[in-house]
C-alpha cells in the first residue's frame, strides 16, 4: 500500500490489497475463460466480423454511461462516415473522439512486457476522447484546478476529490509510479487493470471525460496483457449495470484503503463478457464446421443441393419454420417457389430423419446447431 499527504485534501491511498474471499474465485475463472478464448481457432472471417461488432457496441457502451443517446448501429454509421442529422453535435463528436480513441488503442500491440502506463498516454487518451467539444472548464490533455463532484445519493452519496491543480499533479505522478511498480505489473494484469481504472477515478484529473478515460486505461492494460477482445466488451456490461457500477464505486470509497467491491464488480464484467465472447466464437466456429459437413454430405449424394442451401439460410438466420413457410417467407420462399409442398414435406422429414434440423413443437422446425456433438 502507498499513503500520499495531499496539500488540501488529505491522505490518499493506493492499495492493491483485497478480500480474497470475494475475488480468487472470480479471477481464477476469468484467467481460465482467456486462455480458452486465445487458444480458439479465430478466422480471418470471423474476426474481421467480431472486432467491429465489439468496438461499436463497446463505444456506445462508454458514451451511454455519460448519457450520449447514440445506439450501436448509429455509431457505426458514423463511423462509416454517414451524418445523422437527430443527434445534436456534441454527442456525435464525442462518438466521434471515441472512435479514434479506440483506434488508437488497435495502434498498441500485446507484449509479454507489462505495460508501461504514462501521464503522457494518460493525457493523449484525454485529449482525443474530448477534443472539439466546447466545454467552459475542460481543456483537452490539460489537469483541472478546481471542485468537482463525482456520484449521486441514489449511488451510495458524492464524493469530491482533490482539487488543486498541485494535488492533482502530485497524485498523477503518484499513480503512474505505483501502478508501474514492480508489486503492480506482478499483479494478475485483471487486478492491475481494474486497479488503474479505479484509482484514476478516485483522483478524477480532468474536468470532462474522466470515465471514458477510465475505462479506455482499463482496456489498454487488459489488452496489452493479451486478454482478448473482453476489454473493449467491459464497457457494454458497465453500461447494462450501471447502477452497480457506482455503487460499487463509493462502496470502495467509504472503504478508503481497500478497493474489494469495485474489483469484484470488474472481475464479475470480465467473467461475463469472456463467456459471451467464448459463446460467440464457438458459435461462430460451429456454423463454419456445420456448412462444411453440409457440402460433405452433398458431395456423398445424401443432400440434394436444395436442401443444402436451405440449411445454410437457416444458419444465417436460425429462426423456427414451417412446412407452410417454405412457401410464404422469404428468403425461405425463394427457395421452394418452384417446389410442390410434397417435395417440401419430404426435406423436411429427411433433414428431421439425419438430425439436421429437430422439431420445436406447433409443426415448427428449427436448424440442429449440435448435430455433430
Amino acid at each position: 500500500m502507498k499513503e500520499f499527504l495531499t496539500f488540501k485534501s488529505g491522505k490518499f491511498y493506493f492499495n492493491e490489497e483485497y478480500d480474497a474471499s470475494q475475488i480468487d474465485n472470480l479471477l481464477v475463472k476469468a484467467t481460465v475463460l482467456n486462455e480458452t478464448i486465445v487458444d480458439l481457432p479465430i478466422l480471418p472471417e470471423l474476426a474481421s466480423r467480431i472486432e467491429p461488432e465489439i468496438m461499436y457496441s463497446s463505444i456506445a457502451g462508454t458514451a451511454a454511461i455519460e448519457g450520449n443517446p447514440i445506439t450501436k448501429e448509429d455509431v457505426q454509421k458514423i463511423a462509416q462516415g454517414e451524418e445523422i442529422e437527430i443527434y445534436t453535435k456534441r454527442d456525435k463528436q464525442e462518438i466521434k473522439n471515441l472512435i479514434k480513441a479506440y483506434n488508437f488503442l488497435s495502434s498498441i500491440e500485446s507484449s509479454q512486457e507489462p505495460f508501461v502506463v504514462t501521464e503522457e498516454i494518460i493525457c493523449e487518451l484525454h485529449k482525443i476522447i474530448t477534443s472539439d467539444i466546447l466545454d467552459e472548464n475542460n481543456i483537452p490533455g490539460k489537469y483541472r484546478n478546481g471542485i468537482v463532484y463525482v456520484g449521486d445519493k441514489l449511488h451510495g452519496g458524492t464524493y469530491t476529490p482533490p482539487k488543486i491543480l498541485e494535488d492533482i499533479k502530485n497524485l498523477m505522478r503518484e499513480f503512474t509510479e505505483w501502478i508501474n511498480s514492480d508489486e503492480l505489473v506482478q499483479c494478475n494484469p485483471f487486478i492491475r487493470a481494474s486497479l488503474a481504472h479505479y484509482y484514476f477515478a478516485t483522483i478524477h484529473p480532468f474536468w470532462d471525460g474522466n470515465g471514458r478515460t477510465a475505462r479506455l486505461l482499463e482496456a489498454l492494460l487488459l489488452q496489452s496483457a493479451n486478454i482478448k477482445y473482453a476489454p473493449r466488451e467491459l464497457s457494454n456490461y458497465y453500461y447494462r449495470n450501471v447502477d452497480e457500477y457506482y455503487i460499487a464505486f463509493s462502496k470502495s470509497i467509504k472503504l478508503k484503503k481497500y478497493a474489494t467491491p469495485f474489483l469484484k464488480f470488474c472481475l464479475e464484467a470480465s467473467v461475463e463478457s469472456l463467456e459471451r465472447i467464448k459463446k460467440t466464437i464457438i458459435f461462430f466456429i460451429r456454423k463454419f464446421t456445420l456448412r462444411d459437413f453440409y457440402r460433405f454430405e452433398r458431395k456423398e449424394k445424401r443432400l440434394t443441393s436444395r436442401q443444402v442451401d436451405l440449411l445454410d439460410l437457416l444458419l444465417d438466420n436460425p429462426v423456427s419454420f414451417s412446412l407452410k413457410d417454405l412457401h410464404e417467407r422469404k428468403p425461405l420462399s425463394i427457395l421452394y417457389s418452384n417446389v410442390t409442398t410434397q417435395t417440401a414435406r419430404r426435406d423436411v422429414k429427411k433433414l428431421l430423419a439425419q438430425k439436421l434440423i429437430t422439431p420445436a413443437g406447433d409443426n415448427t422446425y428449427l436448424i440442429n446447431f449440435r448435430v455433430l456433438g
